[in-house]
């Protein structure tokens, strides 16, 4: 029986294709972080985080939301998808001149240091544009629900950077400088390809000097609600690495990035779940909306749990194992985040069940909840409590941010919160249903092998 918006076989299909390479890409990332912890040591990875997070909060800024904005009108068809791009292309073009003039001035009439100092500070200049053009150009693979090409993308990315960082390991040249020039050009690779299945042939470069201006209005309008949401999302994830540098040590940064590196690898599930359920709903109609999110959910916040208990498990010897001795103090604040990741893994798809009533305002409001709880939490016990505080203001803001949520979940669906939360018994129908429509895939693909 067909939906609108698709089959519930075909959204299992691509929850399974997006969650396969959601573990492909938080894998590499893994990866990366653990030969970037071999090569630099705490100290670098500290530094290396700290040039990191400074690119993505400002390419957050610097894309004005029409990322999300392009998600939104794709799905629901009021612009033409060449108008939607011609407007792209000239919010990168723009971002990327100002970018280009800003790290120019700054490195040259103040002084080439900001996290970074020498010939590493210049790589703002292209790492800025190359991971803004990312945003933007998966954007349009995202809102037209291509997920093999988006996933292609995405581990592509990261293979390419794995590759890069691990050659200069195994040829003994790695450092801070030639570690981020990698990364960068990983991105750069990524957005070649992305532009590839975007299709230049879709690029109009009469509209891209000369935009629509009411629909670039209104893909920076809609798009700018959500992505203040995620750049407060992003302070709630990562601010406190900017204060643990300042508080602390840039050594106590890579412990610290080795523990949230680690305890996401949980939000693979809930990754995966969103990424494919926010284009979905927003195509279905309220009612069907309705009763799909609570059950998603509630099973998204057990297969968390699952997960997150399994790694609270092996933490200990995995991290003394895969990045050595130096970094067993990641270990207790890795503990500390779990309750946080947990809640997030809820947030994330409620958020989306909010992004697809055109109510994505209300997520911004619930994670500035958060970001306020983390700036209060984080000043407080990092300065007494060190890392661990971190984790533990982490923690705290990640469930006020689900508490926010949920409130406002209910006002608009009218559904309630703990069947949002907890495992019913009727879900195992939801998982025999499930087994059974992947062995049914499973069995013509068979008899065709034979």
């Amino acid at each position: 029986m067909q939906e609108q918006g698709g089959s519930r076989g075909d959204f299992f299909l691509n929850v399974n294709l997006v969650f396969l390479s959601q573990i492909a890409i938080y894998g590499l990332a893994f990866g990366l972080r653990i030969v970037l912890a071999r090569g630099l040591g705490d100290e670098g990875l500290g530094t290396y985080s700290l040039f990191f997070l400074a690119v993505i909060v400002a390419g957050g800024i610097l894309n004005l939301g029409v990322g999300l904005g392009n998600i939104f009108f794709l799905n629901k068809r009021t612009y033409s998808y060449r108008v939607l791009l011609a407007g792209t292309l000239f919010v990168l073009a723009v971002t990327s001149a100002l970018t280009w003039v800003l790290v120019a001035a700054f490195g040259l009439i103040a002084e080439p240091h900001l996290f970074v100092s020498g010939r590493a500070f210049w790589l703002y200049a292209a790492a800025l544009p190359a991971v803004v053009a990312y945003v933007l150009l998966t954007s349009f693979l995202h809102g037209s629900s291509r997920f093999a090409a988006l996933a292609t993308v995405a581990v592509m990315q990261g293979l390419s950077g794995l590759l890069l960082v691990g050659g200069l390991y195994a040829a003994d040249v790695l450092d801070v400088f030639s570690a981020l020039a990698a990364w960068a050009g990983s991105f750069l690779l990524a957005d070649l390809l992305a532009l590839a299945f975007v299709g230049v042939r879709n690029v109009d470069l009469r509209g891209v000097l000369r935009p629509q201006w009411p629909v670039l209005k209104d893909q920076i309008r809609y798009g700018a609600q959500g992505q203040i949401a995620n750049l407060a999302q992003l302070f709630n994830y990562r601010l406190d690495q900017f204060l643990v540098a300042a508080f602390v040590s840039r050594a106590a940064v890579g412990h610290y990035t080795v523990a949230v590196g680690v305890g996401e690898s949980v939000w693979w599930i809930s990754s995966a779940v969103a990424m494919v359920l926010l284009p979905r709903l927003t195509q279905m109609d309220r009612e069907r909306a309705r009763e799909m999110t609570p059950l998603i959910s509630r099973n998204t916040v057990l297969l968390s749990v699952g997960a997150a208990a399994i790694l609270m498990a092996v933490s200990p010897v995995l991290i003394r194992v895969l990045f050595g001795g130096a970094f067993t103090p990641a270990t207790t604040p890795l503990m500390l985040l779990m309750p946080g990741v947990i809640a997030a893994s809820a947030t994330r798809v409620l958020g989306s069940y909010l992004f697809s009533q055109g109510r994505v305002i209300y997520n911004t409001y619930a994670t500035f909840i958060a970001l306020g709880v983390t700036l209060a939490l984080d000043l407080v016990l990092i300065p007494t409590l060190e890392v661990p505080g971190a984790a533990i203001a982490s923690s705290i803001a990640y469930v006020a941010s689900l508490a926010a949520t949920l409130y406002w979940y209910r006002q608009v669906s009218g559904g309630s919160v703990w069947q949002a939360l907890i495992f019913r018994p009727s879900d195992r129908r939801f998982y025999g249903d499930l087994l059974h429509r992947l062995r049914a895939r499973a069995l013509p693909a068979e008899k065709k092998a034979r």
